[in-house]
């Protein structure tokens, strides 16, 4: 069953594949339970047939079950049967991903299975018992009865006092837990016998966030479609209120970060009117979508499409065993074509092997490949694009340098690595995006282009049209004093390629709050190395209302958060990335012991006097004395990070002199409310500060650096107003 309940993450191609298994719902009533599965079949985009049974049928199709079974039928093998309604609700949930039914992450879904719990055992067998005895003879079971209803008003008090803090039960959006508690409460209420005793504990003054859960719920189209009394019970209420500070509700400090999305909820009420389905959907199944179905693809007919890695001839030209891979993952599918039984088997001949596109279709079957489950049988095969001169094609099936891949740019997206980097970049800038948005962050925009030196730096790439395309350098306008006249360039002044948005955006945290903004920056430093790039991108997040304690705290739950993602959700890139020959032996070990501990934290003071005690002790020899003042090294960052403490360091508190002049000043009027968080292998990752609020001691500070006041009149007047 493992094998079936790990689907693939794209919904849209999860569906498509099981489309050739329909999948049948069984039961004895229609009741919640069944509503509740609909619901998140709904809310992950998947389908099944329906049929009611009888209590002897039931036991004749599975002895085991007792009142509802998803039959997921094989093509090859008896069908797999789930049993039970909350192992029906995760096999849906697992079957879309995307849907983010179960959360985001191993803590998010253990989160989901504790409430689905909950409301099993706290609420969905009460509200069984008692609709029971209502059904039945009431009077005979009053005490039975009354306890239910005492125990069952217990537990919703206890999901109101969690709901004052928090818009849904397990995390910042809607997930099977919700779907589950919904249910069975707007289930309640319809029922003429409960409505009554259920609507008065659930009432605005008794549990005003438990009602107003289920109005949001009740207006959820998944729900309206199978719950319509619903959003008719809640019609006359609005689904937004005024919640107070979940911190003075939880009888907790807030965080100095800012509240959480999961601290300090939005309310919005869903929109009635349900969203279309979308109309694109791929001719193709992705191989990562077969490599994760395993077993459970066995007999499927599918087409598939990409690019042949290898294409060798056997059997005396009547075998061809091709390893396909289309992007989707590090691996490639074995296909095996066979002359006589796969239409085009001839065209592979001279289709140029590596690096031709084919599309193939067939069926897929166990393989006996050491280390893959399943291969793909050709039935037919189409050579989309041949190489045209696969004697001079560079990207041959051998290893190459990363030189050489220099030198192929336009080719080299083709190679193991670099799409495992493609890969490994676009889910961390998934992951960025999902935690400064779950975090309650606004994501904004800054220009490329600006007229400011963020970092005061002047290693900026200058951007002009005063050089002439066909002219000399007597063309471009001077001044009387020889120098070149901007005043006739473009934007009438100098300007230059962005080293940072951090100014631009400080602007929109003094009146959005929390913000941040990821993209391009350009650095114009003369130097080679690999530490220095001229353009990358950056992430800077500005946090109102906080200090370095609190900035320190999220660039920690942003990094270990960014790596717990990746190991999720890139295993099969970092295994290569570890096992490859230009990789890393041991980098999951590293990766997992960055988010193993909290982070070391020290002052800059305090790691000097550290590395200067080791040099006297004979324990490491530097490059550069570590002398109180200097900006520390790569050398003195690992060696504290590898060696002292063997994982991430936090730097707090440097010398004003080595930092910018809009950090803000401590009291010793010596160093500045900095950090810098230090990892080992690397070195610096993330650098921040505390601004500077104070207007005076922000002009002195300017002055000090050499920042003329003028240019930064709009960064002091954020402090004037």
């Amino acid at each position: 069953l493992a094998s079936v309940l790990d689907f693939p993450a794209c919904a849209s191609s999860a569906q498509s594949l099981l489309s050739a298994l329909t999948m049948e719902l069984i039961y004895l009533e229609d009741n919640w339970v069944v509503v509740k599965i609909r619901i998140a079949a709904a809310l992950a985009g998947v389908k099944f047939t329906e049929r009611a049974v009888t209590n002897e049928e039931l036991k004749a199709e599975c002895p085991s079950a007792t009142e509802v079974i998803l039959r997921l039928p094989r093509r090859a093998g008896k069908p797999l049967d789930v049993r039970g309604s909350i192992a029906i609700l995760r096999c849906l949930a697992k079957m879309s991903p995307a849907s983010r039914l179960l959360g985001d992450s191993a803590f998010q879904e253990a989160q989901v299975d504790q409430w689905l719990e909950y409301v099993w055992h706290e609420v969905e067998l009460l509200c069984f018992l008692m609709k029971m005895h209502a059904n039945g003879d009431a009077e005979a079971h009053t005490a039975r009865i009354q306890l239910a209803q005492a125990d069952l008003q217990k537990a919703l008090a206890k999901l109101d006092q969690h709901l004052a803090g928090s818009m849904f039960l397990a995390t910042p959006f809607l997930t099977l837990a919700d779907v589950a508690l919904a249910t069975v409460l707007l289930d309640m209420v319809a029922k003429e016998e409960l409505s009554v005793a259920v609507t008065s504990w659930i009432s605005p003054e008794a549990m005003p966030h438990l009602r107003r859960y289920l109005q949001v719920m009740a207006a959820h189209p998944a729900v309206v479609a199978q719950m319509p009394h619903g959003q008719t019970i809640f019609a006359a209420e609005s689904a937004v209120e005024e919640l107070p500070d979940p911190s003075e509700i939880a009888g907790k400090p807030p965080s100095r970060a800012g509240n959480t999305a999961a601290d300090a909820p939005c309310v919005t009420a869903f929109s009635a009117v349900a969203v279309p389905p979308g109309r694109f959907k791929r001719d193709r199944t992705r191989v990562k979508e077969l490599f994760a179905m395993g077993d459970a693809a066995v007999g499927m007919q599918a087409t598939i499409k990409g690019w042949a890695r290898t294409l060798r001839m056997a059997a005396k030209n009547k075998l061809c065993f091709i390893e396909l891979n289309d992007g989707s993952c590090t691996s490639g599918i074995q296909v095996v074509s066979t002359k006589g039984e796969t239409t085009g088997f001839d065209s592979l001949k001279t289709s140029g092997g590596t690096g031709a596109s084919l599309s193939v279709s067939g069926k897929v079957v166990a393989s006996p490949k050491e280390g893959q489950r399943v291969e793909f049988q050709a039935l037919a095969v189409t050579v989309l694009g041949a190489v045209l001169s696969p004697d001079v094609y560079p990207m041959s099936k051998k290893s190459h340098s990363l030189e050489f891949l220099r030198e192929q740019a336009h080719l080299r997206p083709r190679t193991r690595i670099y799409s495992a980097l493609a890969r490994v970049r676009h889910a961390m800038a998934y992951a960025t995006h999902k935690f400064f948005n779950d975090h309650g962050f606004l994501y904004v925009h800054t220009p490329l282009i600006t007229s400011a030196d963020c970092e005061g730096a002047g290693e900026q790439f200058t951007v002009t049209t005063l050089l002439p395309e066909h002219g000399t350098v007597k063309d471009i306008p001077c001044d009387a004093a020889g120098n070149i006249d901007y005043t006739k360039d473009f934007f009438s002044r100098r300007s230059s390629l962005t080293v940072s948005g951090q100014l631009n955006v400080e602007t929109h945290c003094c009146a959005l709050g929390d913000v941040y903004t990821f993209g391009p920056t350009f650095r114009a430093e003369d130097s080679h190395t690999s530490r220095h790039l001229a353009e990358f991108w950056m992430i800077e997040p500005e946090v109102a209302f906080t200090d370095l304690a609190g900035d320190i705290d999220l660039a920690e739950d942003y990094l270990k958060y960014c790596v717990r993602y990746a190991l999720e959700h890139c295993a099969e890139d970092l295994e290569f990335f570890e096992t490859s020959p230009l990789g890393e032996p041991g980098l999951r070990s590293r990766l997992e012991n960055v988010v193993a501990a909290p982070f070391h934290r020290m002052t800059y003071t305090e790691a000097v006097e550290l590395l200067q005690a080791h040099v006297a002790a004979g324990k490491k020899a530097f490059e550069e004395y570590p002398d109180w003042g200097i900006d520390l090294g790569s050398e003195h960052e690992r060696y504290l990070a590898e060696v002292v403490y063997q994982k991430p360091v936090v730097l707090t508190d440097y010398p004003k002199g080595i930092k910018a002049f809009y950090m803000r000043l401590n009291d010793d009027n010596e160093t500045v409310a900095a950090a810098d968080v230090l990892v080992p292998k690397i070195g610096e990752v993330i650098g921040g500060s505390q601004r500077e609020e104070r207007v005076d001691v922000l002009e002195a500070r300017c002055l000090e650096s050499g920042f003329p006041l003028e240019a930064g009149w709009g960064y002091l007047e954020l402090r004037k107003y």
